[in-house]
């Protein structure tokens, strides 16, 4: 694993969780980078998502990120509580507010605690280096383990690096979960080509999951490019495309691996249907469904909850659905719906519902 040219990162404890563990986090470009962000859904969302809309088209020195508080619900002066503290890291770096992202995930209607944070940020910025191990720590909250991925691009003139990091367990849902993911790179095109491969490989891995189905305040995917390696040639392009789908996907699987109490990782593969947005309703419609999910859970193949599933968002099938289970008692499960309704697929990834999910949750607060 190599952290990208022109990044360092770093992660502290600095008091917002009651444990030692990291809970601060610093990505940090050594001159100014260009980010594509994607945000949730939810229309009551979090200040630290209000601010990053604000500034995402800027020139971007630092992201600062926050685990233990979502820093979203409490008052008007939430998001000027929100702009003192990337202000405050705006001035230590010497840049301007408007250069700073910041993403928060954890409780919701606590306020983010601005003193403690920005006492921590001159241990923040002096740890400042090239190792991810506290900055991927420092992201997390429910979640068992950390998420992340390296790609190397070798192209005609040196090669490109992709590094990514996620956190995600509970409250995952397109738009995207509880879910935070900063892809760093070295490599950029020019024009609005490169914001469409970010967007279609958001679409096929971030877009494409689901843990219960709820969409969250808060989340947030950034990738920053350093811009040290600009693609020209159409192989270069194309390799590198493969190399940022197969970094985002394999941190999409890895939230739903880690999903909140999940004993097993399921893949809905729908065939068959009218098109795209068809195949992906088709999916996300038997993946965020709780008697599926009980039922896989329990290992019994009832596919008639994938027929009701369907029906329920209005796909109708009129008998002729073809549906196939891998083996309900392994880890991984395939399941193939073949809606024969057209030609177009779709994958989402998804988990089951166990008692671990329901203990999680009756207790997070």
């Amino acid at each position: 694993m190599k952290i990208p040219e022109g990044f360092t990162i770093s992660g502290i404890n600095c008091g917002i969780k009651r444990k030692s563990e990291p809970d601060l986090g610093l990505i940090c470009a050594d001159k100014f980078a260009k980010a594509i962000g994607f945000f949730t859904g939810n229309v009551n969302p979090s200040y630290s998502v209000s601010l990053c809309r604000r500034n995402i088209n800027n020139p971007i020195k630092a992201v600062l990120v926050n685990s233990g508080n979502a820093n979203c619900y409490l008052s008007r002066n939430g998001i000027k509580n929100t702009e003192k503290i990337t202000g405050a890291l705006a001035k230590k770096l010497g840049v301007k507010r408007e250069n700073i992202l910041i993403a928060s995930t954890g409780i919701i209607g606590k306020k983010l605690p601005s003193a403690r944070i920005t006492a921590a940020f001159p241990g923040l910025i002096d740890n400042l280096g090239k190792s991810g191990k506290d900055f991927s720590r420092s992201i997390l909250t429910t979640d068992t383990t950390e998420k992340v991925s390296y790609a190397h691009c070798p192209f005609r003139k040196g090669g490109g690096h992709i590094l990514g990091f996620a956190k995600g367990s509970g409250m995952i849902f397109p738009n995207m979960g509880t879910m935070l993911s900063f892809i760093l790179t070295d490599v950029y095109t020019e024009g609005k080509a490169f914001r469409k491969l970010i967007k279609e490989a958001v679409g096929e891995s971030f877009n494409s999951i689901s843990v219960d189905g709820c969409t969250s305040t808060n989340d947030t995917v950034l990738l920053l490019s350093s811009k040290r390696k600009l693609l020209k040639y159409s192989k270069d392009i194309k390799e590198f495309s493969q190399k940022i789908k197969k970094v985002f996907t394999e941190l999409a699987k890895k939230v739903v691996k880690d999903g909140e109490g999940a004993t097993k990782f399921i893949t809905v593969h729908i065939k068959g249907a009218r098109n795209k947005t068809e195949a992906r309703r088709a999916g996300f419609c038997i993946a965020n469904n709780p008697l599926f999910k009980c039922a896989m859970y329990g290992e019994n193949p009832n596919w008639g909850r994938i027929i009701s599933a369907l029906g329920q968002e209005g796909i109708k099938t009129e008998d002729k659905a073809k549906i196939n289970f891998s083996s309900l008692k392994r880890k991984n499960i395939q399941i193939k719906v073949d809606l024969k309704r057209g030609s177009s697929e779709w994958k989402v990834y998804t988990c089951d519902f166990s008692p671990g999910y329901i203990k999680i949750n009756a207790e997070y607060s």
